[in-house]
């Protein structure tokens, strides 16, 4: 690796560095009571190398969704794109870990969703309203793929691919709101565990069941 490399990749290290201690703050205390000087000082930088990485804190939270987007589209990749197919528990480890990166950065992708509607209030740059959808569009296409492996050559594969994995995507996000909100109060472990289970079965079925109709 040459030198201007390990530049580039230590950069993005301690941006990446930065995002999560900003994150930290804003889970503890909320976005409106942080300051960029109190994330300054968490993350043991001047104030003025944190505005070379971000220019307000709207910069960091559209940087959040935009490092939670990136994680969850490598985890797809991880797991969609191997070798081998994925296992009943290697999909259970996807779901368990794409519901935590959910509640870890979901609240910002909502933001800036109400945002890109013009019902937000964050000020979201043209960069990275580029960068969130490029990456939900690299996790639809991969997802996309995948499903489309799984049917038979036949009319409307296409088709039934991408409907299987809007459904699915539709599935994993609204299992997300529900953990969300009744984790403490509905769900135990227990429960949990078995919607994980099930939610496995129906991400390695669904496919099969679609294309035998």
């Amino acid at each position: 690796m040459g030198v201007q490399e390990r530049k580039e990749r230590e950069k993005l290290q301690r941006r990446e560095q930065l995002l999560e201690t900003a994150r930290r703050l804003f889970d503890e205390r909320g976005f409106l009571n942080v300051t960029m000087s109190e994330i300054a000082e968490s993350s043991e930088v001047s104030i003025g190398a944190l505005y070379l990485y971000f220019k307000n804190k709207d910069d960091i939270y559209a940087g959040l969704a935009c490092l939670g987007s990136q994680k969850i589209d490598a985890l797809i990749s991880k797991t969609l794109q191997g070798k081998k197919p994925p296992t009943h528990e290697g999909m259970v480890h996807f779901i368990r870990k794409f519901l935590q990166l959910y509640a870890d950065y979901g609240c910002f992708f909502d933001v800036l969703k109400l945002n890109m509607k013009g019902k937000g209030s964050i000020a979201l740059s043209d960069g990275n309203a580029n960068q969130l959808r490029e990456l939900t569009m690299s996790s639809l296409m991969k997802s996309f793929d995948y499903f489309s492996s799984r049917f038979p050559e036949k009319s409307g594969k296409e088709q039934a691919a991408r409907t299987t994995t809007f459904a699915i995507w539709a599935f994993l996000l609204g299992l997300a709101q529900i953990l969300d909100v009744g984790r403490t109060e509905v769900f135990d472990e227990a429960d949990i565990q078995r919607l994980m289970e099930k939610a496995a079965d129906i991400l390695l079925d669904v496919p099969l069941e679609i294309s035998a109709r």
